[in-house]
């Protein structure tokens, strides 16, 4: 893969990044926050592949300058969230008020910071773009089938909350970086079926977690558990042929 298109992808993920924080400061608007972390997502995945690929061990730490923006910004996400869901269930008048004022707080501490939240960004980028190697074709190609591999055994052996949890980081990082490497790719992958499994675990985790703070929403997550075990059974096979083989496996 040559180094020109990983430069380019950086380049565009940093601006998007840049671009949804500056939109979030300007009119508080959560969904150009939401897309600013999974910028932030996006540009740790590249880093993680690069790693794993070539001559290059520096990109993750390049990124870790953005770590307190990235940190803050969860605040302000989380806090929000927490809002949306105890509206919906009906919680406390309390709860609502400590969550909006953690919200209040945290995004009038990122705007205050602004300029300096934008300068790490622009110095995390211009570090990236120093450090940054051309993966060779072979190696990405072993990565991948080498994570789709590891990624079977982590969903078809874990049970508990914090396994699946990285079972599925590991699948968003082949996730994100597919549009990079499918040109030299030469597994076949069923991205439909990836994003069916990412998602079932993830709306899993969100409600057991939910479920701690709102103990009627337990029952929910053994629900949503029990659609996963089925989904990622033979995963690998799944994952790496075409929509045939998902119509097919059992």
């Amino acid at each position: 893969m040559e180094k020109r298109k990983v430069r380019k992808k950086l380049i565009k993920e940093h601006k998007g990044v840049q671009l949804r924080l500056r939109g979030f400061i300007k009119n508080g608007d959560q969904e150009q926050l939401h897309q600013f972390r999974v910028g932030i997502k996006k540009l740790r995945a590249v880093a993680s592949l690069v790693e794993s690929t070539a001559d290059s061990d520096k990109l993750r730490q390049d990124l870790k300058l953005v770590k307190k923006t990235y940190q803050l910004s969860g605040k302000v996400r989380d806090s929000y969230l927490h809002m949306k869901l105890g509206t919906d269930v009906a919680a406390s008048a309390e709860y609502l008020a400590d969550q909006k004022l953690v919200l209040k707080k945290a995004a009038r501490k990122l705007r205050k910071g602004r300029s300096g939240h934008l300068k790490v960004l622009r110095r995390s980028e211009k570090k990236m773009l120093k450090h940054v190697e051309g993966p060779g074709n072979k190696k990405v190609n072993t990565f991948y089938d080498n994570e789709f591999h590891a990624i079977h055994l982590c969903l078809n052996s874990s049970n508990d909350m914090e396994a699946l949890h990285g079972c599925r980081k590991r699948l968003k990082v082949l996730i994100y970086n597919l549009p990079l490497v499918k040109p030299i790719l030469k597994l076949s992958v069923n991205e439909d079926y990836l994003q069916q499994v990412q998602t079932a675990i993830g709306d899993w985790h969100d409600n057991v977690l939910a479920a701690e703070q709102f103990p009627e929403l337990r029952k929910k997550s053994s629900a949503l558990y029990k659609r996963i075990k089925p989904l990622v059974k033979q995963f690998y096979n799944r994952a790496t042929y075409k929509s045939e083989a998902l119509k097919t496996a059992k």
